[in-house]
């Protein structure tokens, strides 16, 4: 009697064990669309003058083997970098982090920040950052290509939410892109920051 009493108290105590136990470990609901749609839409629009930015055309330099280059002197010696032009916003790397930040996610941004600012060696040689400044200018590295020339269009009435929990959402939309008639359906994926949310994929 004693041992089925024993007993008894202990599978008792694992019950209140596995009853008190916190849920954490159970995945949450991710939103609903339309708690995140007017979010969703307005970073798919603001992303699309970043990317032209980043991946798209970069920024209006003074061309080195322009007139007003010569006129004015502007590359007494030789660099690799031009001059960015007066007629843009973005007039120092601050301007162009803080675009960003207002888009996209911090974890997305670390890995475009090394390519963008900083530059990189690997196996065949050293990757060039895009842009540098001094105290006065911004500059653009004169051999920068750009890695998308056509912007994505998004018919934002096909979003739906696919995946995620409380603090991600993967979002799913039919697209094209504007040099084209060809539907592609992409997933994009939003992740909630300190200060709203942001995309946390690209969106070209």
């Amino acid at each position: 009697m004693f041992k089925n009493c024993f007993l008894r108290a202990i599978a008792l105590l694992l019950m209140f064990i596995l009853l008190t136990l916190p849920i954490g470990c159970s995945r949450s609901a991710p939103p609903a669309l339309e708690e995140i749609y007017d979010d969703a839409v307005s970073l798919i629009e603001q992303s699309h003058a970043v990317n032209d930015l980043v991946f798209g055309f970069g920024l209006p330099t003074w061309e080195m083997d322009s007139d007003y280059a010569d006129l004015q002197n502007l590359y007494p010696t030789a660099t690799s970098y031009e001059y960015v032009t007066n007629y843009t916003s973005y007039r120092t790397t601050l301007d162009i982090k803080q675009a960003m930040q207002a888009v996209y996610s911090t974890d997305y941004l670390e890995s475009l920040y090394v390519t963008l600012f900083d530059g990189y060696a690997y196996e065949e040689g050293i990757m060039a950052a895009q842009f540098r400044e001094d105290s006065q200018n911004l500059y653009q590295h004169k051999t920068y290509e750009p890695l998308v020339t056509w912007q994505r269009i998004y018919d934002y009435s096909t979003m739906r939410v696919v995946d995620g929990d409380a603090k991600t959402a993967v979002i799913e939309l039919e697209t094209h892109l504007e040099n084209s008639t060809e539907t592609l359906v992409v997933q994009l994926v939003l992740v909630l920051e300190e200060d709203g949310w942001r995309l946390d994929t690209p969106t070209y």
